[in-house]
């Protein structure tokens, strides 16, 4: 899922780097640094980042540019907020981009694409659930679990492919013949793997999840 080199030219290069770069400095100004002072949220937040990195570095594709991986980034996400969570998939997509996955030039773009947007996405379905409808931790785990990471996953690869025909990388057919068939093949794992990642951290590790009150949803005190 990572952009192809040729596909931006000097000016939308300069203007992902300076977008990305502007979040990642609003995301270290709002991040709770004191969370990480904590030797065992330490070790839970780097430990997040090594499983994103490998779930990352495991793709599927039909051609540069076209492939599929899982993000994760919902219950990573779910786990740490918005701030903690972008930082964290800045990490993996540079450590990636180190090991030679994608190009350094392209790292701006493929972090707002892969990082910022899916990340962003699950933090604003996050917030309007818990706005809007009951405390209830099944509408949490499904909604904001499940549903969540479907829904933005699916838009992220939509984002992908608009950014793919714009930029004149592939005609809009040809990705819509050899890669949106494949599109429900992979929300529905992707929407599980966040689900059930969710449902394990709610029941077994409740404090994991910055997102998830046990006073609110348990009763607990």
């Amino acid at each position: 899922m990572h952009l192809p080199d040729t596909l931006l030219s000097t000016p939308w290069l300069v203007a992902s780097w300076l977008l990305w770069l502007g979040l990642l400095a609003l995301a270290a100004l709002r991040a709770p640094w004191r969370r990480l002072r904590d030797a065992h949220q330490q070790h839970v937040f780097l430990g997040a980042v090594v499983a994103l990195l490998v779930l990352w570095s495991f793709q599927a594709g039909v051609r540069p540019g076209l492939g599929f991986h899982f993000l994760g980034t919902t219950v990573f996400s779910l786990m740490f907020g918005w701030p903690l969570a972008l930082i964290g998939t800045a990490l993996t997509a540079t450590a990636l981009a180190a090991a030679g996955q994608g190009a350094w030039a392209m790292l701006a773009a493929d972090g707002l694409l892969l990082a910022a947007l899916p990340v962003t996405l699950a933090h604003h379905i996050q917030r309007q659930v818990q706005r809007r409808l009951p405390r209830h931790v099944f509408i949490y785990i499904f909604l904001c679990g499940f549903l969540g990471a479907i829904v933005s996953a699916g838009l992220t690869v939509l984002a992908l492919v608009a950014a793919l025909t714009l930029g004149g990388a592939y005609p809009f057919a040809r990705i819509a013949e050899e890669y949106l068939p494949f599109l429900p093949l992979y929300l529905f794992p992707e929407g599980l793997l966040n689900g059930m990642l969710t449902t394990v951290f709610v029941g077994l590790r409740p404090q994991w999840l910055c997102t998830f009150d046990e006073v609110r949803y348990l009763g607990r005190r």
